[in-house]
Order: structure tokens, then sequence, then C-alpha cells
């Protein structure tokens, strides 16, 4: 059986926002033709403002109003795009079709020569959606709260500008867990667990499973190991009080300096992505063929007898 997804088809596509990568002019370019395909066929389009100025086909708003308003968000660009737009998903969640433009991405589903069928298929209501767990970060200074985060990959407390090693202390649902010596700490998400986690030695796991991975980056000590924690736990970082450069970033893009003594809390996040999808792949499937684990004689059946 394949690989499981947790998905529901995306209803009735009134009005589609679209996102795109900055500083991508071929981007810009193919995100103003989409949008006057959309208005020729009757869909409201809203853009923002990395991209709107170039057609009249589509209404600039921020990209907050563009995900309240929108019953379809596409995004054009890779992987990187598409968790900016997904780190603002809130208690409504918007499907996010995501289309890469260039490399391959584990969250974009079709390259930007599939534009046409893939708004096809969404106007015709053949995308399904699946939703995937995202992650509430924490920051707390002499107990009080300095900032607060949205993840659907992973939130890393890793060196800041300068080579020194970390050292951190790790309580799960507050029992103390250990104390990590190293170049840092991922807290990931199912989703997230292809990404940093994984070249940092972490598991794959599948995206429908209800689960936190805490994988160390570089332990000093060869028994710390990537561990599998239920979704449920609170998960606390506390940087040491020797730690002078160390920082918070959540999905590779939102960063925060960490003091000596700062608490990193780490639990579910109320809010679910949705990611909108056209493939029907399942999610082996697709770990097979991104991931090249079986390149040779993808054309024949391996299962075992």
């Amino acid at each position: 059986m394949p690989g499981r997804k947790e998905t529901r088809p995306v209803g009735r596509i009134e009005t589609v926002g679209i996102v795109v990568k900055p500083g991508d002019a071929d981007v810009v370019a193919a995100a103003a033709t989409l949008a006057s395909s959309l208005a020729a066929r009757g869909v409201s389009v809203l853009g923002d403002d990395d991209w709107a100025h170039a057609t009249d086909a589509a209404e600039a708003v921020s990209r907050v109003d563009l995900m309240e308003r929108s019953d379809l968000v596409v995004v054009l660009g890779g992987d990187g795009s598409l968790l900016g737009v997904a780190r603002l998903t809130g208690p409504r969640p918007v499907p996010v079709l995501g289309i890469h433009h260039g490399d391959f991405g584990f969250l974009t589903d079709a390259g930007d020569q599939d534009l046409d069928t893939v708004i096809d298929a969404a106007l015709a209501g053949n995308l399904s959606v699946e939703n995937r767990g995202m992650l509430a970060v924490v920051v707390k200074r002499a107990g009080d709260v300095v900032d607060e985060a949205q993840g659907l990959n992973d939130a890393v407390i890793g060196r800041g500008s300068l080579s020194r090693m970390l050292t951190l202390e790790v309580s799960v649902d507050g029992e103390m867990l250990a104390e990590y010596r190293g170049d840092g700490l991922i807290v990931a998400t199912p989703t997230g667990s292809t990404a940093y986690s994984l070249s940092a030695g972490g598991p794959v796991v599948e995206p429908s499973m209800h689960a936190m991975v805490l994988t160390p980056i570089a332990p000093h000590t060869l028994g710390s190991r990537p561990l599998v924690l239920p979704d449920s736990s609170t998960i606390a970082v506390r940087v040491a009080s020797e730690c002078d450069d160390a920082a918070l970033t959540v999905d590779g893009q939102e960063q925060v300096e960490l003091e000596p003594g700062d608490v990193c809390q780490v639990t579910r996040s109320p809010n679910r992505a949705a990611i909108a999808t056209v493939s029907r792949d399942g999610y082996f499937s697709i770990l097979r063929r991104k991931l090249h684990w079986a390149a040779r004689g993808e054309g024949r059946s391996r299962r075992p007898r």
C-alpha cells in the first residue's frame, strides 16, 4: 500500500492568491500570465507587492490579506517560498499549491511547465489537500515572552556568527532530558524531517504522523542520537549561561538572537498548513523519486517476494 495521505478535496475556487519568489523576473512574468488566464475564466486574482504591479489582472494586497481572502494560494518559486506562505496559516487553513521554478522540492507539487494543467485541475476540483502539522515556538527571557513564531519545517537553535560550541539544556514536558554540546539542535515536524534534520542524521518521518523529531547537530558526545517524540510534547531548550552567541532560526528564514539563559519552548501549533497537491503518488513513491532510493531498475517491480 502506498504512503498514506490525510487528504480532503478543495472546494469551489472563486478567488486565487498568487505569491512569487522575490527578485525573479521569469517568475513574475509567469505570475502575470497566470493571473490573466485566471481572470479570463472569471476567477478573482490577488497578488502581493512582489509582482502585482506587473499586471492589471490582479488586485495588490498584503500577504496577510491574501491568505484571508483566497480560496487557493498558488506559490511560484520553491520550497522556501512555500514555507514563507505556510507560516502565515491561521485558524482557517487556506490550501497552498506550490509550483517549483527550477530545482524540485518536497513541498512544491509541479514544475512551472505544468502550470496550465495544474490550474485546470484546480478549477475542476481535482486537487486534494494534505493537512500538515506545524510548530509553535516561544522565546522566553527571564520569564517574559520576547518572541513568538510558527514553522512548518523546523526550529533550529544553533550557533550565531562565531564558531563556538553550544551547550543546550533540554527538557520534555518538564522532565530533564539531556545537556547537548555541539553545533546546535533541530526540532522538526514530520514535514521538516526531510530537510535540515535529515542532513544532520535524523530519521524520515511520514508526514501524517503526530510527532516531532529532536536532532542534535554535530554533537560532541557520540551517545547523542535523534529522538522522535509525540507532538503533544512540550520541548524546552535553555541556552547555557556560558553561551553568548546563539540564535533561533525558524524554517531557515526567521532568526532571533538568543542570550544566555533564554528558553525556547516548542509545541505543536494549533494551526495546520493545508498543502494542495495534484499528484496521486504515495509519500514513499515521492521519497523514492526525490531521494533516488531506487535509481537502478526503477521501471521494474522491486517488492519483496
